[in-house]
């Protein structure tokens, strides 16, 4: 809601108060920054207590931050204070909260539903665009706001009858997957938990780029903004395919080859972009990057578990995740800088392409898993386990 939606907004705002694009699009800046400073802390805090409970309090709080923007006043300093206190009031809803939940319900199918449970950002990413322009359209960017805000709210009660926790449920689980992780010490001190940050700070280049920039990328190549901006609901679709498509084959094929593989299509894609052809090919392009962008969260949900074990899980996430912000907040404003300075986005197109072959290198070099899904459970209950317990944990 408030990254796919944010440039959907740059028109309007611009028209508004006179801002420029790259003073609004600081405003993305901002919100990767936040998202970099709150996961960290979020994923200490879910690995010690109860992410649902983050959930249902953080929901409420980030739906009135979304509404409040209808109250947006022309003064700059007011756009930037809001990216930086949404981010906050939504503290418990970013992904690891919901990561950590699906990782303690799935092991042989891991991949998969990571991939189900993130669709749903896809099915965000692939209505709300169009949702927001039409409510823009009819009413305005205010009520625009207003019914992000109501659709946020809208959440709270399906997580409050439909999220539960497994470790409430099942402790001789939890005791088993303690058992096979690693310490957050040993995970720092890792060659996979370097090669994964560097890996995932070259894709945190890409993301949110695309998704703030692409409009005014396909604008300048010629195409109508009409017609790019019903592009990013295409963007959302790629996202969704990609999510159940990258879920089920990270069950089957080495997480690595995967996110190389989709590495490689977005680097062909900036690349057709940096050359001027985004007009002619952005459905091709738009897909592509749809591929990479709705893949890279489940591949870092899955190789967590697989390399640094669950029981750090949500600080390794956080840590990851927060370096992937920190890029993609340097990468946004950094691309509009170049906009302006060079009057095209050619130079920050083949950065981007560059980076993700890079990406594409450093995954490759990752090794066997540390925690294959059979490693995870141990052969037999552990001692301390009530029958019923041992008899009703599938482990």
């Amino acid at each position: 809601m408030a990254v796919f939606t944010f440039a959907v907004f740059f028109q309007p705002l611009a028209q508004t108060f006179g801002w420029s694009k790259s003073a609004i699009a600081f405003g993305a800046t901002i919100i990767s920054i936040m998202i970099m400073l709150v996961t960290p802390l979020q994923g200490f805090l879910v690995s010690r207590f109860s992410p649902r409970r983050m959930i249902l309090l953080s929901i409420p709080c980030f739906a009135a931050g979304l509404a409040s923007m209808y109250f947006l006043t022309p003064n700059i300093w007011h756009f930037y204070l809001a990216w930086i206190v949404i981010p906050i009031l939504g503290f418990g809803v970013w992904p690891v909260s919901y990561m950590k939940i699906t990782g303690e319900w799935f092991d042989r199918r891991l991949g998969l539903a990571y991939g189900v449970v993130n669709s749903g950002i896809g099915v965000g990413a692939a209505l709300l665009p169009w949702l927001v322009g039409q409510i823009t359209a009819a009413y305005g960017w205010r009520e625009a706001y207003l019914g992000l805000g109501f659709l946020a709210l809208l959440v709270w009660p399906v997580a409050f009858f439909l999220v539960e926790e497994r470790a409430a449920a099942s402790p001789a689980g939890a005791r088993a997957e303690t058992v096979a992780a690693a310490t957050l010490g040993e995970a720092l001190r890792s060659r996979a938990f370097w090669i994964i940050i560097a890996a995932f700070a070259l894709l945190g280049v890409l993301s949110a780029t695309v998704l703030v920039h692409q409009i005014n990328i396909l604008v300048d190549a010629g195409m109508s903004r009409q017609a790019a901006t019903s592009l990013q609901s295409v963007l959302g679709i790629a996202l969704i395919v990609a999510r159940l498509g990258a879920g089920w084959l990270l069950d089957r094929i080495k997480a690595s080859y995967v996110m190389a593989t989709f590495a490689l299509g977005a680097s062909l894609a900036s690349a057709l972009y940096a050359l001027g052809l985004g007009a002619q090919l952005a459905l091709p392009c738009t897909i592509l990057f749809g591929l990479v962008i709705g893949a890279e969260f489940d591949v870092l949900s899955y190789i967590i578990p697989r390399y640094q074990g669950r029981r750090v899980f949500g600080q390794v996430y956080g840590i990851v995740f927060s370096v992937f912000q920190l890029a993609s907040a340097i990468s946004v404003y950094a691309t509009s800088l170049v906009r302006e300075h060079y009057g095209s986005y050619a130079p920050a197109l083949w950065v981007i392409t560059a980076a993700m072959i890079g990406c594409a290198g450093l995954l490759l070099l990752l090794g066997p898993y540390r925690f294959a899904p059979t490693e995870l459970r141990l052969a037999k209950p552990l001692p301390s386990d009530p029958p019923a317990e041992r008899a009703a944990d599938p482990a």
